[in-house]
């Protein structure tokens, strides 16, 4: 069998029964057979040799893998780095103690600023090109030496959301922070998540194994499909 790959943007999940495969290229979800899991988990894992051909057709037809040979760094678009897989949540800065309020006269605006700007870059630009960015902005940050840690940032900034007047969208609302974080010097991950039964998806950031941006119990609710 010739060598596949999957296509990078391609983040999928697998339940009982099927398979959940996140499109970034397309903006999209899909809900395929167990056949398609099993397939993609073997091109994850290496194992060529298990995979079903019908199966490996029909993700070729979809466009979600490709021959190995045709990847170029270049020009194959968003590539999901290789930062070491993330950890199943086990708190959130959101519900830890709370933090003494500091800088909220200056961080308001800013805030408030971040968060209009994600809801029209998600209008105007494509997904993967917005996601492309984080990718190569991360690469640039730099930890800080001092200055604020991730626990305060992430309750000034739930605290500070609050006050703008625009409807919570998990979406527009992670990247506002993730921007923030990042322009603090900090570089978290945006993790997508979903559902199976029914179909739900969700997103949230998160250092560690805390996430920053929602309660526990609501992230652990999600399957990662996607980490950034």
């Amino acid at each position: 069998m010739d060598p596949y790959r999957i296509r990078d943007g391609i983040g999928f999940v697998c339940f009982e029964g099927r398979t959940i495969i996140l499109d970034v290229t397309a903006d999209r979800y899909w809900q395929l057979g167990a056949d398609a899991g099993a397939a993609l988990e073997a091109l994850r894992s290496g194992a060529t040799n298990r995979i079903d051909a019908q199966a490996l057709a029909r993700l070729r037809a979809l466009g979600f893998v490709e021959p190995a040979i045709a990847a170029d760094p270049i020009l194959s678009g968003l590539t999901v780095p290789a930062l070491g897989p993330l950890p199943p949540p086990s708190g959130s800065l959101l519900e830890g103690p709370t933090l003494p309020r500091r800088g909220d006269a200056w961080a308001a605006g800013e805030i408030t600023l971040l968060a209009f700007t994600a809801r029209v870059v998600l209008r105007v630009r494509p997904l993967a090109a917005v996601l492309d960015r984080i990718v190569m902005r991360r690469a640039r940050t730099r930890a800080p030496e001092e200055g604020p840690g991730l626990d305060l940032l992430a309750q000034q900034f739930a605290r500070l959301r609050r006050l703008v007047p625009l409807r919570p969208l998990c979406l527009p609302d992670s990247l506002a922070f993730l921007w923030f974080a990042m322009r603090r010097g900090h570089a978290p991950r945006l993790v997508f998540g979903v559902e199976a039964f029914p179909f739900t998806a969700h997103c949230w950031v998160q250092d560690g194994s805390m996430v920053l941006t929602d309660a526990l119990d609501h992230a652990s609710r999600f399957r990662p499909i996607l980490v950034l």
